[in-house]
């Protein structure tokens, strides 16, 4: 992990984020689109960030594609189709770059645009874009520059992975749970020296414990529509 966020910046953030916030957090029971799309730097993100949520709109029939932005080597490629194959979801061509790289990748903003228009999907799913780690804060301008001032016509939610974000909406995966965690044991190698499991299990029982209606662990959220959330990336770089 590099280069951590300044505090000015995380002051900065809950003065962006406020009008999208409400006093009762909504539990949203099912996505508002027929396909996703997730938007993983590296793969474990997607089983980490929002694998209970993918799980279940899977096995409602929505159809999920995971697009890998970075690689590290064939036992993590062969971890992260597992994994995928656990949540039902599919695979779209992978972007190759090396890890920590993507802040300065030139192609990256048009070869996400092109993955996008190719999968078509109605929800994007990506790394909360002041998230602790350069390669997924590199994903959201990437996204954002993609895109500038054109009408997008998908909504994004952005998940937390190393900054639990304030999220303005949960998804309750008490019952998914062993399907992200049976994902997310797929990645032995991140597994052999930091408990992702416990990180997810344990964040995800605070936000059920925080809702309550026996919620036992969900799964938090950042939900926007594109034009809001890149106007968002671009004030708080």
């Amino acid at each position: 992990m590099t280069r951590f966020i300044r505090y000015g910046k995380v002051f900065k953030l809950y003065e962006l984020i406020q009008p999208f916030m409400k006093y009762s957090l909504p539990v949203e029971e099912k996505l508002p689109a027929k396909n996703i799309l997730v938007i993983a730097p590296h793969a474990d993100d997607e089983s980490v960030g929002c694998g209970g949520t993918v799980s279940i709109h899977t096995a409602g029939g929505g159809g999920a594609d995971v697009v890998f932005c970075t690689t590290d080597g064939k036992i993590r490629e062969d971890e992260s189709a597992s994994a995928l194959n656990v949540l039902g979801a599919r695979a779209a061509a992978p972007l190759g770059f090396p890890v920590e790289s993507l802040k300065s990748e030139k192609s990256l903003p048009g070869r996400l645009r092109s993955v996008i228009e190719d999968k078509k999907p109605g929800i994007i799913f990506l790394p909360f874009f002041m998230d602790n780690h350069e390669d997924h804060r590199a994903v959201n301008k990437a996204l954002a520059a993609a895109y500038g001032k054109d009408n997008a016509d998908f909504m994004i939610y952005a998940y937390p992975v190393w900054f639990p974000l304030y999220p303005n909406v949960l998804s309750d995966i008490s019952g998914a749970w062993e399907t992200k965690k049976k994902a997310i044991e797929c990645y032995k190698s991140q597994l052999a020296d930091r408990d992702y499991v416990k990180m997810a299990k344990s964040l995800g029982q605070y936000w059920g414990e925080v809702k309550g209606r026996g919620i036992k662990i969900a799964e938090t959220f950042f939900r926007a529509s594109a034009g809001e959330y890149f106007a968002l990336v671009n004030k708080g770089q």
